[in-house]
């Protein structure tokens, strides 16, 4: 049985992540190499334009989602709910022992549990 834990789920995500960004990279350096070669006259193959424009889109969509991914990670490392909230779990403790304790002073002190 192998754990996963948040932690290690980061870490994957944010490698894939780093991965897509160079593979990004790569196919940007492949583009330039073909925009250098229409500006200097050259022929240019329709095929090979429209493959790496269709790469583009197919890559940056992984990228987006491993991103995703990546954020919705880390705000469950934070305790941020998906919606944007995040608990402050140490404030709703001490608020709810304030509470606690007026009412053990309002009312009879073995009515309330310790």
């Amino acid at each position: 049985m192998t754990i996963i834990t948040p932690e290690q789920e980061t870490e994957d995500s944010a490698e894939i992540l780093r991965g897509l960004q160079e593979a990004i990279g790569a196919l940007r350096r492949e583009i330039e190499g073909l925009t250098e070669q229409a500006r200097s006259g050259g022929e240019l193959k329709e095929t090979a334009v429209s493959g790496k424009t269709s790469k583009v889109a197919g890559l940056l969509a992984h990228c987006l989602k491993a991103e995703n991914t990546l954020n919705d990670c880390r705000n469950r490392q934070a305790g941020i709910a998906r919606g944007g909230y995040a608990l402050d779990m140490d404030k709703a403790r001490a608020d709810i022992g304030c509470k606690l304790d007026r009412l053990r002073r309002c009312s009879d002190p073995g009515a309330v549990s310790e």
